[in-house]
């Protein structure tokens, strides 16, 4: 049975607005009576309803982080960078999911549901009226890689970071250059990363051949050992793969050729997309995209805090352009 504001204030013996005073840190209470009452709070491990105090106060000092999926090392670093702004403040986060096709509909219920103060958002697909309802009700919205005009965002330069892997590409020497990318086209990351790609096959003289772009579905090291498997045994004429698909995927592709006796770079160079420090203890260690995804969290929290705390903030999206690790494997 849960304790209640009138079990502790029957305790103290005082009143249980005397409590809800005490909780609230209200001047007009005696430092004596806040000791006993603080006390008592404690000793029945009392939690304050924080339902029916936002109700009172129209506040539930709540971030929503909401994504189709939480799992990949691009999310738990946007998640730490986002916990690195709300440590510092009064704010918890409350995490929403709902499968890839319920997303629109997920942030839907959050804003008509006033579940929160403000929303993260990251990679979620939307639609018009999803968004005409976050600008009607005024509730505080940051999209994450999946941006949108009028609305605050952070994403990273997928166009310029897929230009930068093929042209490393092209610069050492390779010539038929295939690309790993995603089954969701839809997603603007996925589409600036392939145009990036085929701009600079072009500007190099390169024809872009889509038989040699292959999809990621799950992103994981399991899938990048299949997709290594495909290439081999349809014989897919590659001497370089750019994994625009991450760096688990480019990993698990490493194992998959060592395995095979495919030569890396020798046979076939490899670049992932992610820069996470794993790549670094793969044989051979794993060129890569680095993106400051840590510092994007952050960002994006930085730019929820000011919107929900100011008045008349300008919505503005930040990029932040990735850099090119070079290792071992391209």
């Amino acid at each position: 049975m849960s304790i209640t504001i009138k079990d502790v204030a029957k305790k103290v013996g005082v009143t249980a607005t005397t409590v809800s005073m005490v909780i609230r840190d209200n001047p007009r209470i005696s430092s004596k009576t806040k000791e006993k009452v603080l006390k008592a709070v404690k000793e029945m491990n009392y939690y304050p309803n924080q339902i029916g105090r936002s109700l009172v106060k129209g506040k539930t000092n709540v971030i929503a982080v909401a994504s189709s999926m939480f799992y990949g090392p691009f999310k738990i670093d946007i998640f730490n960078g986002i916990d690195t702004g709300v440590v510092e403040t009064e704010y918890t986060t409350l995490h929403f999911s709902a499968r890839a096709e319920q997303e629109a509909e997920l942030l839907k219920e959050i804003v008509y549901g006033r579940r929160a103060d403000g929303v993260i958002a990251i990679n979620m697909r939307t639609e018009k009226d999803t968004l005409q309802a976050y600008k009607e009700t005024g509730l505080p919205i940051v999209f994450v890689e999946e941006t949108f005009e009028g609305f605050s965002g952070v994403k990273g330069d997928s166009f310029k970071g897929a230009y930068k892997a093929a042209d490393r590409f092209i610069k050492t020497g390779k010539k038929s250059i295939g690309l790993i990318s995603s089954v969701y086209t839809h997603l603007s990351c996925v589409i600036d990363r392939e145009k990036g790609f085929m701009q600079a096959l072009a500007d190099n003289g390169i024809k872009y051949d889509e038989k040699k772009t292959l999809r990621s579905t799950t992103y994981n090291f399991q899938e990048g050992q299949d997709l290594m498997d495909k290439i081999i045994h349809d014989k897919i004429q590659v001497d370089s793969v750019f994994c625009s698909a991450g760096d688990l995927v480019a990993m698990g592709m490493i194992k998959r050729a060592k395995e095979k006796g495919v030569k890396i770079p020798g046979d076939i160079a490899i670049i992932g997309y992610d820069g996470l420090d794993t790549g670094s203890l793969v044989t051979p260690s794993l060129t890569t995209l680095k993106q400051p995804v840590v510092s994007m969290g952050r960002a994006a929290f930085d730019m929820l805090k000011k919107l929900m705390e100011e008045k008349d903030v300008k919505k503005e999206i930040k990029e932040f352009e990735p850099e090119l690790i070079i290792r071992e494997s391209a």
